[in-house]
């Protein structure tokens, strides 16, 4: 198959009139919710780890390092292997089952992180969470993908997407507000519960619509037919307009990552904060960050990019390129309130990037793969962004705090309370981590630049 939008022949194509009929306002209102709120439930499950990631490192004795691991790797490696076989498995059966035995596994496995005692414990917890996890976005995304018109699934993946902030102020909330009243553990048991309950609710309320019902017709054939992994692939990621936002996305996504594992230790060990006012107001800057910074990307690139596709790359990368110098100020010279604003103001730029990237890896591709594409987009956001972002943000405090001490800080500080020395260097490491991560915007915005580009000549070529 030379193409996977190829013209349909009149016999192949479907009127899927009456089928819309069914799955009518009504019914799309109540999807959403239930897709945000599924969204949001899998979201907390990797903010309330970050939220608590400072009494974590204290209770069980560990490294930056081991914790990025924690919030990161263990998590991201077995989130992006699953993802694969489960978006494949989207192409062919019920999504809405799909999701729902997901959403079930991954907060079970999130409660059970509340009884670990050891760093492999906790380790292996989390890479039950990511498990779970792997098989929600891509088949959500596509069952959005089969209710809305394409001049419409901005909006409707805006609203999908809106459940990362809405996820990030409960997990930030209720997180630090338990974890700093009873404790960690807890905490990670709590937020584990409302998962279980909309796992139940999400097979009883909905159903799977026809394939690619609101596509246009020219796109109907291919949604009749799946085509083989490699050839699916090799129609993805042939073209270096897709290769370059994946690029981009990834990279930009180990700053996002990096910045949300550590910005409340940073609160914590450089100006002093306690658990509770570092997660009250990361919370509250995360969720109005990425709530505005999605909306505006979101709804604006359903009437941008009808003036041409270049907008899906450039959008984003105007965002990520005005990121790094904001945040990079907040994390070198800012006092504590000026650092917060600037995390604020950085953060709306920068999820400019997340819902155009994923509206152009479904508009720009055929109903038959649309779980491939998305599959593809979330691979790269888990494996490269939250797989190494927060380790390799880790590795670098503890690697500034040992040539601030003068020795290695894991084996002269093991435990808690720190000395003064301990506390300088622990201060300086994630100062110096976060700020070196701030590169990690400037380069995404390159390659988001370069799609642009390669976007623009596919325009003029058509």
């Amino acid at each position: 198959m030379a193409s996977l939008t190829e013209p349909a022949d009149p016999a192949a194509i479907v009127d899927h009139a009456e089928a819309r009929a069914r799955f009518g306002p009504r019914y799309q209102v109540m999807l959403l919710a239930l897709v945000l709120l599924v969204t949001a439930f899998s979201y907390v499950d990797r903010t309330v780890v970050q939220i608590l990631a400072q009494p974590i490192k204290e209770d069980l004795a560990l490294s930056d390092l081991q914790l990025g691991l924690i919030g990161g790797l263990s998590f991201a490696i077995f989130y992006s292997c699953m993802g694969l076989p489960i978006a494949r498995l989207a192409e062919r059966k019920s999504r809405i089952i799909i999701i729902a035995v997901s959403v079930g596994i991954f907060s079970v496995m999130s409660a059970l992180c509340a009884v670990a005692h050891s760093f492999t414990e906790l380790f292996i917890y989390r890479i039950g969470v990511g498990i779970g996890e792997a098989g929600v976005m891509a088949p959500a995304t596509a069952l959005l993908g089969d209710h809305f018109f394409p001049h419409r699934r901005g909006f409707a993946l805006s609203v999908m997407r809106l459940g990362f902030p809405l996820g990030a102020a409960f997990g930030a909330f209720f997180g630090a507000w338990i974890g700093a009243h009873y404790g960690w553990r807890p905490a990670m048991l709590a937020v584990s519960v409302p998962g279980i309950i909309v796992a139940i609710l999400f097979p009883l309320l909905l159903r799977e619509p026809p394939r690619g019902m609101c596509d246009p017709p020219e796109q109907q054939k291919a949604a009749a037919v799946v085509p083989p992994m490699r050839e699916a692939f090799g129609a993805l990621l042939g073209r270096s307009e897709f290769r370059h936002m994946l690029i981009g996305l990834g990279i930009a996504t180990m700053g996002l990552y990096s910045a949300g594992a550590f910005s409340v230790p940073f609160f914590m060990r450089v100006h002093g904060l306690s658990l509770a006012e570092a997660g009250s107001y990361l919370g509250i800057i995360s969720s109005l960050s990425s709530l505005v910074g999605m909306s505006i990307g979101g709804l604006g690139i359903d009437f941008i990019a009808r003036r041409s596709i270049r907008w899906y790359a450039l959008v984003p990368a105007i965002g990520v390129l005005l990121t790094a110098p904001i945040y990079f100020y907040a994390y070198m010279a800012a006092p504590p309130l000026v650092a917060m604003v600037c995390m604020l103001v950085g953060g709306i730029f920068l999820f400019f990037h997340s819902v155009p990237t994923l509206v152009a890896m479904q508009n720009l591709v055929a109903s038959n793969v649309r779980a491939t594409a998305a599959f593809l987009y979330f691979f790269v956001q888990t494996l490269v962004g939250v797989g190494f972002g927060p380790p390799v943000t880790g590795y670098l405090s503890d690697l500034y705090a040992s040539h601030h001490l003068g020795m290695s800080f894991s084996q002269a500080c093991h435990g808690a309370p720190l000395s003064a020395a301990c506390e300088s260097a622990s201060a300086f490491g994630i100062r110096m981590a976060l700020g070196t991560s701030c590169a990690f915007f400037a380069w995404g915005a390159l390659h988001y630049f370069i799609a642009a580009r390669q976007l623009g000549r596919r325009e003029r070529a058509a």
